[in-house]
């Protein structure tokens, strides 16, 4: 889907790129290292040249890494973990921006590339911390929910539970664990990043979503359980630096109405006002913070949006797909 307000995408631009969890690991695969690291490789070279043209900040995802954290934290702690979820989006923060650096360097050496380990407020009453919709973690057929997770149907016909108080919902066939994920408010680091990318650095911040952070009443700073959508904070992030344009790249060739029905229909071009009509065609867990971030970031930051297949972006780019 796109939402373009600029006339050309030819002349350099500053661009926000939200990587989609498929940069790092297809859906089945094995989470190992060489996996990620050959995918890193693949969305790097496809994203080569629009890294050479235009200033570049990325937000990339962090599902499966930091629920993997969670289970060897857990596996640690006799099936319990101990370790807070905005201290493993901190790590996962470090893990991932330093194997994109890597590669950024390996393609365009010509340009300087940082990681910014970010804390994103977030408000405490936020309601998605009474209804979690997050995905993290890997999948889970029923048989492994019931003899390995040891999950519990709940009266909502929703959710599932295991008995440290996890909940877990349905992603296709399968069971995942999800957690809240409330709107990111602001960037503690969000000067820094301006200060690099108008240097022209690549800048790699949000990582995840960023670090789910309170600020008390004595204005101290504390972390938080819980995700930050990508998205959303590419959209904050995006309009705090004034960004032409926002990519949000996935596994997907773009949005659909009566996705995956018979009568699906893929949307090429669409006003704000016309995706805010359409929103109860896309789920809360995967496209929906896609389209809502779309239409924040066209209405409030004045640029254009796509959002399309990690493999098209440079066609997207272009008006070509998406």
């Amino acid at each position: 889907a796109r939402s373009f307000a600029s006339s050309s995408c030819r002349h350099q631009q500053h661009l926000v790129i939200a990587l989609g969890g498929n940069a790092l690991l297809q859906r089945g695969q094995a989470m190992t290292m060489e996996h990620q690291q050959a995918n890193i490789a693949d969305a790097i070279q496809n994203l080569a040249s629009i890294l050479r043209d235009h200033t570049i900040t990325f937000v990339h995802g962090n599902g499966p890494q930091v629920g993997m954290l969670v289970l060897q934290d857990a596996a640690y702690h006799d099936n319990h973990s101990s370790t807070t979820l905005d201290v493993l989006d901190a790590e996962t923060e470090g893990m991932i921006g330093y194997l994109l650096e890597q590669e950024v360097d390996n393609v365009v050496p010509t340009k300087s590339t940082v990681t910014i380990v970010s804390q994103i407020i977030v408000n405490e009453t936020d309601p998605a911390f009474q209804n979690p919709t997050k995905f993290i973690g890997p999948l889970y057929t029923d048989e492994q929910a019931e003899s390995v997770l040891h999950l519990e149907p709940q009266p909502d016909g929703v959710y599932w539970k295991n008995k440290n108080g996890d909940y877990y919902k349905r992603d296709g066939d399968s069971l995942r664990r999800v957690v809240p994920s409330p709107l990111p408010q602001r960037m503690i680091e969000l000067d820094a990043v301006k200060l690099l990318t108008d240097n022209d650095y690549i800048v790699i911040c949000g990582g995840g979503g960023g670090i789910p952070v309170l600020r008390d009443d004595n204005g101290k700073l504390r972390g938080v359980e819980a995700v930050i959508d990508k998205d959303r904070v590419a959209t904050m992030l995006g309009i705090g630096l004034g960004a032409h344009g926002l990519l949000i790249l996935t596994d997907v060739a773009g949005a659909a109405i009566d996705y995956k029905t018979p009568y699906e229909k893929w949307i090429k071009s669409a006003s704000p006002e016309r995706l805010e009509d359409l929103m109860n065609h896309f789920p809360a867990g995967s496209m929906g913070p896609k389209i809502s971030s779309a239409i924040e970031f066209v209405k409030t930051g004045g640029g254009w949006c796509t959002i399309g297949s990690l493999k098209e972006a440079h066609a997207m780019l272009n008006r070509q797909a998406g």
